[in-house]
């Protein structure tokens, strides 16, 4: 599980560059994704057995939706920390 923790926190700091290099983002997609970054940041400084079971999952993948096709990138990075935190049973 380290290995894969480490793993979603490298994805999680790509993730923040990538939102502060959008400008064109709206700010509803913007402030949702701040939040999960944020969720995502407090999850990860918690012990592996104090992690869990959220909704934090379901609410990056509806945002992801909205701009897939406007931002790929953004998009692709997200659905990478999705799919990390499934691997965790998150």
């Amino acid at each position: 599980m380290p290995e894969r923790i480490e793993k979603l926190r490298a994805t999680v700091t790509e993730l923040e560059a990538e939102l502060a290099s959008l400008a064109e983002l709206d700010e509803p997609t913007r402030a949702l994704l701040e939040e999960a970054v944020s969720e995502l940041q407090a999850t990860l400084a918690k012990q592996p057995a104090e992690i869990e079971h959220q909704s934090l999952t379901e609410r990056l993948s509806e945002s992801a939706e909205a701009f897939e096709s406007s931002h790929p990138t953004l998009y692709g990075l997200v659905k990478r920390t999705i799919d990390a935190l499934a691997q965790m049973g998150i």
